[in-house]
């Protein structure tokens, strides 16, 4: 997660960067951060989360029912841009295929020509 806030932190003054805190598919990987069981648990967890790795963006946090990991297939984390409304990347699906780089390039090639 940190690779990912140091890459929001570089390009924060081009484009917005936003996380979505979804059921945790790495309990423990965090300290203290079990499976939530409530909401307000999630809640606390995704704050615990942004805190341990200083995020200057805004986290959200989908619902108990998982309705946003379900919609975009993001269990247990998956990278998306979305422009406009329109998802115009996607990561692959992690842990295997989360590949940062990826949207590094892509943002370096968007930003290229925007220029």
């Amino acid at each position: 997660m940190q690779v990912f806030c140091n890459l929001a932190n570089q390009y924060k003054e081009l484009m917005d960067f936003t996380a979505v805190y979804i059921a945790e598919g790495h309990p423990l990987e965090f300290k203290g951060i079990n499976q939530a069981t409530s909401c307000s648990e999630r809640m606390q967890a995704a704050a615990d989360m942004k805190a341990n790795c200083n995020m200057e963006f805004p986290i959200l946090v989908d619902m108990m029912d998982n309705s946003v990991s379900l919609k975009y297939a993001a269990f247990p984390e998956r990278l998306y841009v979305v422009l406009d409304g329109i998802v115009v990347y996607t990561g692959g699906s992690g842990p295997l295929s989360y590949d940062l780089s990826g949207l590094r390039e892509w943002i370096k090639s968007f930003v290229a020509k925007c220029n």
